[in-house]
């Protein structure tokens, strides 16, 4: 029996994973060296005890039937929120957030964990949901398991770590067969909630003496919310009118009241509550000329240590933005540009190679698989790891905001690290009874 799901293993995504984890290991290494004293910090020794603890739940959770867990998930998501609720409002300020719970010689970042926990809930709800997915109100409470726990995130904050939760929802949604009208409307709810706050901020930034009826409602508030308040009521007769009598024309009405409230409502809230140096984050991505100093600065020098790289790079522990200290967060949001500087657009190419394996090793497992759950739990797990990799990247080379979202695998971090490799076993987990459902 043993043999047997040795044999079921897929070792394709294994070794990629480990081989990702050594690059991170050794760029790690070389971010902290100096050069001068000839001596590293401890960081990559921790990244290597991290990835130890991590490789054994990987193997614990492989071993495991995956299925056991979607009995359990209710259960799961629920502890998990409570550790995430009580850090956000309890837990120690480190870096001015209030994200990780301090054991001392550790600390663990229950958000990362919770991603994981989101995915295995939505992917039983949408299993027992899926012959109604297509139905509008079959949206609401997967939408509301994911802004749950985004809410709690945000009041830590950490926007970057939010955010992951939507386009994670939005693959799920689509991969259990949800109607594509409703997953525009989320999108157009989004963009509405994230366009208005990134337009108020622009006009503050440029032109701070100068004010509009528009910017008014938004700093008083109580009219916007009126306005959204009525759409929202309309939206909500016209869906009920929809399921009492079937109407193209209630259709019509509700779907687009709906994203207009419910955008509004979330504008409101991120202009609110997103930091000052979230919504300028999000600005500088389209011209770090901006603000060069402040929240430019990292993309900058981040695009400079990749163009230096060339093709081959300077070798290992030759990069000077690295060993000079112009790079910021090198271990972490900008460790692809390490990677850059070093080893040059092969070595970067090789890495990308890589990781995207291990996505396309996910997606793989997910179409092969007959359990429903199985296949769902893969696509959200499998997002994960690909939203992380394109908005780390995009932001290192200065075509997405700066989120200050680690590159999974590789940055430096041991819950991120941890949780990752747990995604992973459960991939492997799915992977070896795909065919035996």
């Amino acid at each position: 029996m043993f043999k047997n799901d040795i044999n079921r293993l897929d070792f394709v995504l294994l070794v990629s994973v480990i081989l990702v984890v050594a690059i991170g290991i050794l760029t790690i290494y070389s971010a902290g060296f100096d050069s001068i004293l000839g001596v590293n910090n401890n960081m990559y020794r921790r990244q290597i005890l991290w990835f130890l603890l991590g490789f054994l739940c990987l193997l614990a959770i492989t071993f495991l039937d995956y299925r056991i867990l979607g009995d359990y998930s209710l259960q799961v998501y629920g502890f998990i929120l409570v550790v995430l609720i009580l850090t956000t409002y309890f837990g120690p300020r480190i870096r001015n957030m209030r994200a990780w719970i301090s054991f001392g010689f550790f600390s663990i970042q229950p958000s990362e964990f919770m991603k994981l926990a989101t995915v295995i809930v939505l992917a039983k709800y949408l299993e027992l949901r899926e012959r109604d997915i297509h139905r509008f109100k079959e949206l609401l409470l997967p939408t509301v398991i994911a802004f749950v726990p985004m809410f709690f995130i945000m009041q830590q904050p950490d926007f970057g770590t939010a955010m992951i939760f939507i386009p994670v929802l939005f693959a799920m949604l689509f991969a259990a067969g949800a109607d594509i009208t409703h997953l525009v409307s989320i999108i157009f709810i989004a963009v509405i909630g994230l366009l208005v706050p990134m337009t108020i901020t622009f006009h503050e930034w440029s032109n701070p003496e100068s004010t509009n009826r528009i910017l008014e409602l938004y700093y008083k508030g109580n009219q916007l919310y009126f306005l959204a308040t009525f759409f929202f009521i309309v939206a909500s007769i016209t869906f009920i009118l929809h399921l009492f009598r079937v109407n193209k024309v209630f259709r019509k009405i509700y779907i687009p009241s709906y994203v207009f409230s419910l955008g509004v409502f979330i504008s409101v809230i991120f202009q609110r509550y997103l930091q000052d140096y979230q919504k300028k984050r999000i600005l500088v991505f389209l011209n770090p000329d901006l603000d060069p100093h402040g929240s430019g600065y990292n993309v900058i020098q981040s695009k400079i240590a990749i163009g230096s790289g060339g093709l081959f790079g300077k070798g290992f522990l030759e990069g000077t933005q690295t060993r000079l200290g112009f790079l910021p967060e090198k271990t972490s949001d900008f460790i692809v540009a390490v990677v850059a500087e070093e080893w040059g657009f092969v070595g970067v190419t090789l890495l990308l190679i890589l990781l995207f394996t291990i996505v396309y090793r996910g997606l793989k497992i997910s179409m092969e698989t007959k359990d429903k759950y199985g296949a769902l739990l893969a696509i959200g797990i499998s997002s994960i790891f690909f939203v992380h990799i394109v908005i780390n990247v995009g932001m290192v080379i200065g075509i997405m905001p700066v989120t200050g979202l680690p590159l999974s695998f590789v940055s430096y971090g041991g819950s991120n690290l941890l949780a990752a490799l747990m995604g992973v076993g459960l991939l492997l987990s799915i992977g070896m009874r795909r065919s035996s459902i």
